[in-house]
């Protein structure tokens, strides 16, 4: 008797687990859908993400010949290193800033109360569409990365280890994500409706400052590196320019430090991220209601 209640409890896990995957993916192809029926949203998104990387291509090509020297230990190539930078900066950015923007649509346009009547409701619109975002805006950032190793003007490194910078890039991601659910939660929490939550936009603005985004870290005032220690990005910048222009691996130079530093910072932000936002929900419903205006 005992086996055939685990059964039944395990099929049931199993099944919330496809109906959650499955609303994700809805949340996602309504994304997809809402840009292929107007094409030029779909054109402005995209030369919105690449507009960036392609501003700071020609700043690093006015300044290599000066700045090389400063990034010898990421193979002495300041355009491949700002470039690269940036690049995956966008990325992460479309998973911090996604999940404060999708629960303040599903609010405005009335929906979060419907969503809310499902047990996946919420959090698979969350999920599906931070999936959504990140893949849109990685493919568009990777595909200008070709371009420029297509052109000649970028070379990565013959020995790249590709899981190792994976796993770099997957935990970025993660890291961003959980702070950009924490920021969602300011929305109920203290009633951020409008705008940005002070989470990820003062996250965005230390990444610029202290992460090593544009120059390296070790260029920086010792305050500033201090703060950029805490700062998932500073890792993640780190170990990807190592592993990617030099061909570093686990054992070599600074790599395990900056992974299992940036495992860490994505397992607590990730952590509080979905902490916080659970908490925000159920103060909201004691509230009134999540769909209510305190």
């Amino acid at each position: 008797m005992s086996g055939e209640v685990l059964g039944l409890a395990q099929e049931r896990q199993e099944g919330g687990a496809r109906a959650f995957l499955r609303a994700c993916w809805a949340s996602g192809w309504l994304q997809y859908r809402n840009l292929r029926y107007y094409p030029i949203s779909l054109v402005l998104a995209g030369v919105q993400e690449l507009t960036t990387v392609g501003v700071w291509y020609f700043v690093a090509r006015f300044l290599h010949s000066a700045a090389d020297a400063s990034v010898a230990q990421y193979g002495g190539n300041y355009l491949a290193f700002v470039v690269l930078g940036v690049l995956l900066n966008q990325v992460a950015l479309a998973a911090l800033t996604g999940p404060f923007q999708t629960i303040s649509d599903a609010f405005w346009d009335k929906r979060l109360e419907t969503y809310r009547l499902s047990i996946h409701g919420i959090w698979a619109n969350v999920v599906g569409r931070l999936a959504w975002d990140v893949v849109f805006a990685a493919v568009l950032q990777f595909g200008a990365l070709a371009l420029l190793i297509g052109v000649g003007a970028i070379q990565l490194h013959a020995g790249l280890h590709v899981e190792l910078a994976l796993v770099a890039f997957l935990l970025l991601i993660g890291a961003n994500a959980g702070l950009g659910i924490a920021g969602a939660s300011l929305f109920f929490l203290l009633e951020v409706k409008n705008g940005s939550d002070p989470i990820t936009w003062a996250y965005k603005y230390l990444v610029m400052l202290a992460a090593g985004l544009y120059v390296p870290v070790t260029l920086l005032p010792v305050w500033l590196r201090v703060m950029g220690a805490v700062l998932p990005q500073t890792y993640a910048f780190a170990a990807e320019r190592t592993i990617v222009l030099t061909g570093a691996g686990w054992s070599q130079g600074s790599v395990s430090h900056d992974l299992v530093g940036l495992a860490i910072g994505t397992l607590v932000a990730l952590s509080v991220g979905f902490a916080m936002l659970n908490l925000a929900l159920r103060r909201a419903e004691q509230r009134g209601g999540i769909g209510v205006v305190v």
